[in-house]
């Protein structure tokens, strides 16, 4: 198998919070006045947009029916949501940043195409899908469906930014933003609802991924950025939206603090999961989903200042900012050892030619690499669940029988063969 089948099979869609996070980089550093540098970032910012976008259309071209799997996941469907929240941050750098109003107004199009697409498709799959047997909440619902909420308040914060300088229908893209601003704050509410109720009545793990929750408070954070910028526009141009500037600046105060609620006990999930945790700082793609939360923290911060003239946030503003730093260059060398180091740049046997065979493996703390694939071949459990089956070889002439779960795109250890 080519080295861009591998790699286009193990992409995550999750990919594009690494674009959305640069560029919440961008923002906040030009609001702190280091304009130099804000063009760089942006540029690493598109350079990641058009890799990920790049790789992510031959993985739907080679792997069509996986790409449809994930569609169909209610595990992951709403993840394609990542896709829109890149593209309207592309949309406002290029209006923000460059004042390429146009390209701006490009973007939002696009931007309103894709969430009308994936809200359709995602949100008519979770409700109208044959629901199995073994369905469990807590397997499904995670933090990752703020995904849903995020798409749609950065297309509201994008649409704010075009009426800025739009000079036709101005009204009705105020109208629009606002109605958009509105179902984001639904869905989170709703969200907020069954994550408690998934957080309290049900099992959390200490190996459940982690990353997608601090969506809880991205989503929070980006829902009171959203509502204070549009507090701004409408109190500047006036309107017939003038009435509902109280309700909008109670209710971004609301969503800030609800948010800011979420961190600590993040924090406290993150050490308990590492402490619990056999294997060590493993590398994931949630790590830019923290740093786009603590970007949006930053600048929504910020946005509360200017609403409620309160100096006291500016310094909660510049510690989120600091934070998002850190993580951001944590974030990024750690990225680029992993796919240094990554097996998908390993040639695998030529057996495999629809299927990513894992290149090493941990077992009872010990590490193992595969040698050699003697046998593999196509199984169905009594559940119905198809699985991929292998034997392979290891480099200390280990026989081990491994499978991977073709519907959950997951690998299993089986045994050990005399």
């Amino acid at each position: 198998m080519s080295v861009l089948k591998i790699a286009t099979y193990s992409l995550n869609t999750r990919w594009f919070t690494a674009v959305a996070a640069t560029l919440m980089m961008a923002f906040i550093t030009q609001l702190y006045g280091f304009n130099v540098v804000v063009p760089y970032i942006f540029i690493a910012s598109l350079v990641i947009f058009l890799s990920v976008a790049i790789f992510e259309i031959v993985r739907t071209v080679l792997f069509y029916r996986d790409t449809l799997n994930e569609l169909l996941n209610p595990e992951k469907t709403l993840n394609f949501f990542t896709i829109v929240v890149a593209i309207n941050l592309i949309g406002v750098s290029f209006s923000k940043v460059f004042h390429m109003y146009t390209t701006a107004n490009i973007f939002w199009y696009v931007a309103i195409s894709l969430w009308l697409g994936i809200s359709l498709s995602s949100f008519s799959i979770l409700f109208l899908h044959q629901k199995t047997e073994d369905r469990k909440i807590e397997e499904i619902f995670h933090g990752g469906w703020f995904f849903a909420t995020v798409g749609t308040q950065s297309t509201a914060f994008l649409g704010v930014v075009v009426a800025e300088h739009a000079t036709r229908h101005v009204m009705f893209i105020q109208l629009f933003s606002f109605a958009l601003w509105s179902v984001g704050a639904s869905l989170y509410l709703i969200f907020m609802v069954l994550i408690i109720m998934r957080l309290i009545f049900y099992q959390f793990r200490s190996n459940t991924a982690l990353s997608p929750y601090w969506m809880n408070a991205g989503a929070a954070a980006l829902t009171a950025l959203t509502g204070t910028t549009l507090y701004q526009y409408i109190n500047t141009m006036d309107g017939p939206l003038v009435d509902s500037l109280p309700f909008l600046k109670g209710i971004s105060l609301f969503f800030w603090s609800a948010g800011l609620w979420w961190l600590p006990f993040l924090v406290v999930l993150a050490i308990r999961k590492q402490a619990y945790s056999d294997e060590g700082l493993v590398f994931t793609v949630g790590y830019w989903e923290i740093v786009f939360t603590l970007g949006l923290y930053a600048h929504s911060t910020i946005q509360l200042i200017e609403l409620f003239n309160g100096q006291y946030l500016d310094i909660v503003s510049m510690c989120f900012y600091i934070a998002c730093i850190a993580l951001w260059c944590f974030s990024s060398v750690f990225t680029i050892v992993h796919l240094v180091r990554s097996s998908i740049w390993v040639p695998v046997n030529d057996l495999t030619l629809n299927y990513v065979v894992p290149y090493s493996f941990k077992l009872r703390g010990r590490f193992f690499k595969v040698k050699e694939v003697v046998n593999e071949w196509l199984d169905q459990t009594i559940q119905g669940v198809l699985k991929k089956r292998y034997c392979v070889v290891t480099t200390d002439n280990l026989t081990c029988l491994i499978s991977y779960d073709i519907s959950a795109k997951k690998w299993y250890f089986d045994q050990v063969k005399d």
